[in-house]
């Protein structure tokens, strides 16, 4: 490269699913890159489920080579037969709401565990040297700001440094890079506490579960007591690393990997209902709150917590991100601290726009950034000279336009800081969700009108979960 000795370089703090992601991309349009994670390669990692749909995909296919994209794709679960669903809601007492899998305008999603995930995200980056594990990040200097010789050099807490031309913060909702750069955006959403566990499922279970707990996700949100159930059901894979004839999967409720194969329970509790000490209780004494809490509500709740039981479940706040300003760096920018709002500094998924579970959208929202971030990563490295300060700021500008207004959005639709945007335990809540049921029903026969009338048919943005 003309102008200097050393290649564009790209440094990644966390190599989580969007951080592995977007490394993978680098990679393979031949972009140096550096991934730094603070956990220990052979760090124990609990595996809880998350649900991908349409913008992961979009990610995956920007930068994933098609084998690799299709290894990890078998490695969906599936719910009542399909990779491809939605959950359905229900009230306390088991009585469905509405069933989201009936409507095409709802963006369905498939399970995946997400360390299987992880790991097949981050091996070829480890495989290709560019993953160093055990590397906390401390902080960030600019280099010689303003010249052409600018840089950004990444502290690690082992007193350890490296150098590159752009810092991707992937590091996640508790992010050290948002608060150095000034933006601090994301903070623990008030009033609530999370209780998280994951069990194995083997087929012998599954085949015993109620029929409501194996036909897809389960969804709740009453008695303001937001709650989540989920199998992941994966194919069995072969020797050569392909789906162990998928079509026959759960046609007799056994044909599935039950070597991974598991069910997730999650529910999200108001403070002052709950014991203060709730995280230092036993395993035991946490289930005895939760099975309390659920007092009232139908057997099949109670038949969640006793398919989790045996695991001691995990207590956590939520965290959740606001809005920033398009002109956010200016705002934050100051002549005597050049770190704060960098342009050499860009934030990924979390990093940025931390949300709510209630849509499952925080990872597909991250995986989808990598999509718009690699190209625009390619094309600087690919310049026939240093790219300028300046080149790196318009191309972030243009990053940050389109994810955004996108993953804001999101951010919104997933309930903002508010675990319960609705409550079917009241009049008012129960008629919204039979109104969304009556819109969505609407857009449906509209839909499918259209395509009568003027030959137009649906897109379907995840091909790849039909199979």
């Amino acid at each position: 490269m003309a102008g200097t000795t050393k290649p564009f370089k790209v440094i990644i703090v966390g190599s989580g699913l969007a951080g592995s992601l977007l490394a993978n991309g680098l990679i393979n349009n031949d972009v140096e890159v550096a991934v730094y994670e603070r956990l220990d390669k052979d760090v124990k990692r609990e595996g809880y489920q998350i649900r991908l749909g349409a913008p992961a995909l979009i990610g995956m296919r920007a930068n994933l080579e098609k084998d690799h994209l299709s290894r990890i794709v078998e490695k969906f679960g599936r719910a009542g037969g399909a990779k491809s669903s939605a959950p359905s809601v229900y009230d306390e007492k088991f009585n469905r709401l509405i069933d989201f899998r009936r409507f095409a305008a709802y963006s369905k999603s498939a399970p995946i565990n997400r360390v299987i995930l992880r790991d097949a995200l981050a091996k070829p980056v480890d495989k290709a040297g560019k993953l160093h594990y055990g590397r906390s990040f401390s902080r960030y200097e600019i280099l010689k700001p303003g010249t052409q010789d600018e840089q950004v050099r990444v502290y690690f807490s082992d007193e350890t440094y490296d150098d590159c031309d752009v810092l991707v913060g992937a590091d996640g909702s508790h992010s050290k890079i948002n608060k150095q750069i000034g933006l601090n955006n994301i903070a623990d959403v008030p009033r609530y506490i999370s209780l998280i566990a994951k069990s194995d499922l083997p087929a012998s279970t599954f085949a015993k579960m109620s029929p409501g707990l194996r036909q897809g996700p389960v969804a709740a949100f009453a008695d303001r007591k937001p709650l989540y159930f989920a199998v992941y059901l994966p194919d069995k894979i072969d020797a050569s690393g392909h789906a162990d004839n998928p079509n026959t999967t759960l046609t007799n409720g056994t044909n599935f990997d039950e070597g991974v194969s598991s069910c997730m329970f999650a529910v999200h509790f108001l403070e002052n209902t709950v014991p203060p000490n709730l995280a230092r209780l036993s395993r035991e004494e946490k289930w005895v709150v939760a099975s309390s809490a659920l007092r009232g509500w139908s057997d099949e709740y109670h038949e969640m917590i006793d398919l989790v039981r045996s695991t001691d479940p995990y207590i956590l706040k939520g965290r959740a991100s606001v809005r920033p300003a398009r002109n956010w760096r200016r705002k934050v920018a100051s002549s005597t601290e050049p770190e704060r709002g960098h342009p050499r500094v860009w934030m990924l998924g979390d990093a940025m726009h931390a949300m709510l579970p209630n849509r499952g959208m925080g990872g597909n929202q991250a995986m989808q950034d990598t999509a718009t971030i690699l190209p625009l990563l390619t094309k600087l490295a690919s310049q026939p000279y240093k790219p300028s300060t300046q080149d790196i700021e318009r191309a972030g500008q243009e990053y940050e336009d389109e994810m955004i207004p996108r993953a804001f959005t999101w951010v919104a639709k997933s309930g903002g800081s508010n675990f319960m945007p609705i409550d079917s335990s009241t009049f008012t809540g129960r008629l919204l969700f039979q109104l969304a049921g009556i819109l969505l029903h609407v857009i449906a026969i509209w839909s499918t009108t259209k395509g009568w009338l003027f030959g137009n048919k649906d897109i379907d943005d995840a091909p790849e979960l039909q199979s």
